[in-house]
């Protein structure tokens, strides 16, 4: 286990001691601190990667045990970790990315009374998601899980002096706790038949079964756990609040860590889904629908944070669209690209934001691009990635799922997916020529902008360049990952195929088409940015199609009815208990008298009484 136990210590020890030592810490300490310890388990990540690269091609995974975790109830139970490519790919984006985001956050909090805390709570999290990642069973990724939820939960609540915060950081931790529930009922089915919940062991049983009721049970639990924590319709509300939290929080919590656990968790359980097809599909038809259902709110939306959260929820659909059909690797892939180019595009508003005093409401931006150009020329970048547009990194992972769902049979879902990609264009082309082209909305904020300082634009740039090139990377992953889907027979398209060559044509056509619309409606017409969202339809889309009113009125309410009406019946309850309280006490205040402590007066009672007795049977004689 050496080796792999710092990858994970490492940001838990950052955690401890900034929050243990904040209070003596220079000021300048906890970000440089806990930026060095993420960098130092980036570069172990590396060297293990790198170990495991050596091994033979279907022997690439190391595991290993701690120590005997749960004993004495049945099959014990190991704390263990499991590494492969696919874990593997996923430390090496969480910690270098993570890393990055860190190093921008010493310059984004620089002025903050509390960035000690903010710091330890950012080491906590990338802590959270490593164990989770690395964990060699079921039982401790969920640990992982939870408390990434936690982690999530103090962070978007990190300005709790704000009551928006402290609600979106308690919708949160509700809605993941939800999906908790679902990990666990499916990890305790799973245990009580097979009794294991280790990978290599599940992996194993599943590839010798065949489609069951109780394997689409367990994969739906399963699944509905993936599905809150990385925000599928209809449990996605909570992501879009997320944005109350530090915008690097926002960065790290829907580029590299928490939202793609759901992901990673589908992915590592593709045995499962595949002996649960009907599963499957509903993950690619949720996926797909949830990545044009978030498209159409981004579209209206005013806030610069907020167009990007939901933008994180229609490419989070992508990653499950390709992972439902069988495009395992196409999914995963998206995960890659989506990592830098969300990251970039976070971060490069972070700076906006930080140079702007604060603001976020598009309304107020414009004509950036004279005074940050670093950022614009970056921004534009992640946008171009995001977009589909080749040759930048998006445009391979996209076509990889779509290409595959065509591939596979499943049109419907590929036209909505090539939908998406040119919504998806629009609204991103919107953001990026209302904040940084035409006349300045607010000149004052305006006047006041300024490119953001070295140590949040260094990250910003390496991520532009890994959102333009990172698509390059797709042969090499495809050989990485083969291994990992071709590890139990009936694996199907572990590969990154690509679809008919018009499909293509389709989708990037669609980018075009966007595009040249984006360019009219708001360089050409500079048409006002709440033109479309203040009535009609757009009114629907900007108020997020008023899904939190729908569950309102669905679970809320009818819960806070109940839970009133047995404060009601338990008000009744004590009310009579109360009563029959006051009549006891009442009789015994009036019988208290009696009870004098003399003896004579009992022996006198006594007498009387046995007198009375003797005078009654006398008469009745």
């Amino acid at each position: 286990m050496q080796g792999v136990a710092e990858i994970v210590l490492l940001p838990l020890f950052g955690a401890i001691t900034i929050g243990m030592f904040k209070g003596i810490m220079p000021k300048k300490l906890p970000g440089v601190w806990a930026s060095l310890l993420v960098g130092i388990s980036f570069l172990i990540s590396i060297a293990q990667v790198l170990k495991l690269s050596r091994l033979p091609v279907h022997h690439r995974f190391l595991t290993g045990t701690a120590f005997a975790w749960i004993t004495g109830f049945g099959p014990a139970i190991h704390w263990r970790y499991y590494l492969d490519p696919l874990s593997g790919l996923w430390l090496l984006v969480i910690t270098g990315v993570g890393m990055l985001i860190h190093i921008y956050s010493i310059g984004y909090m620089h002025d903050d009374a509390q960035k000690a805390r903010y710091f330890s709570y950012l080491n906590f999290f990338v802590f959270s998601m490593l164990l989770l990642v690395l964990a060699g069973n079921l039982l401790v990724l969920l640990i992982g899980w939870a408390l990434v939820g936690l982690a999530s939960y103090l962070l978007i609540g990190f300005w709790y002096q704000r009551p928006s915060a402290v609600r979106a950081a308690k919708k949160a931790f509700v809605m993941n706790t939800v999906g908790d529930v679902g990990i666990l009922l499916g990890l305790a089915l799973l245990y009580i038949h097979y009794h294991t919940v280790s990978y290599p062991g599940l992996f194993q049983i599943f590839d010798h079964q065949s489609p069951t009721a109780f394997f689409e049970w367990t994969a739906f639990l399963l699944y509905l756990g993936a599905m809150a924590k990385s925000a599928q319709f209809p449990l996605h509300m909570w992501l879009a609040d997320a944005m109350e939290g530090p915008t690097p929080v926002s960065a790290l919590i829907h580029a590299a860590t928490m939202v793609t656990a759901g992901v990673y968790l589908m992915a590592r359980l593709y045995p499962l889904l595949r002996i649960a097809p009907d599963i499957a599909y509903l993950v690619a038809a949720i996926g797909a629908f949830t990545a044009i259902f978030a498209a159409s709110i981004a579209i209206f939306q005013r806030d610069i944070k907020k167009v990007l959260a939901y933008s994180t929820l229609s490419q989070l659909g992508y990653m499950f669209l390709g992972v439902g059909v069988g495009a395992y690797t196409a999914g995963v892939f998206h995960f890659m690209t989506h990592a830098f180019f969300k990251a970039l595009l976070f971060l490069a508003a972070g700076s906006v934001i930080h140079a702007l005093a604060g603001e976020q409401d598009l309304n107020h931006m414009g004509g950036l691009w004279r005074k940050m150009p670093w950022t614009t020329w970056s921004f534009l970048a992640g946008t171009l990635a995001i977009s589909g547009i080749p040759p930048f990194s998006g445009y391979f992972s996209k076509e990889a799922i779509l290409g595959e769902a065509f591939n596979l049979g499943h049109p419907f879902l590929w036209a909505v997916g090539a939908i998406t990609a040119g919504l998806t264009t629009f609204y991103m082309f919107r953001l990026f020529f209302l904040a940084f082209f035409g006349r300045p909305r607010n000149q004052k904020l305006y006047d006041h902008a300024h490119e953001a300082p070295w140590v949040m634009t260094v990250p910003v740039v390496i991520l532009a360049v890994l959102a333009t090139f990172g698509g390059f990377l797709k042969g090499w992953l495809n050989q990485w990952l083969a291994p990992v889907f071709a590890l139990y027979a009936g694996a199907s398209h572990a590969g990154l195929e690509s679809g008919p060559l018009w499909t293509t044509g389709v989708t990037v056509g669609l980018a075009v088409i966007a595009f040249i619309v984006a360019y009219m409606l708001y360089i050409r017409k500079q048409t006002p940015v709440n033109a479309a969202s203040e009535h009609g339809i757009g009114q629907w889309a900007y108020h997020a199609w008023y899904m939190d009113a729908v569950w309102t009125a669905v679970a809320v309410v009818p819960f806070k009815k109940i839970g009133n009406a047995v404060m009601q019946a338990e008000t009744g309850i004590l009310a009579t208990v109360k009563g029959i309280g006051t009549v006891v006490w009442d009789w015994s205040q009036d019988l208290r008298p009696l009870q004098t402590g003399y003896v004579r007066r009992y022996a006198l009672s006594m007498m009387v009484g046995v007198g009375a007795i003797l005078v009654y049977y006398l008469i009745r004689v």
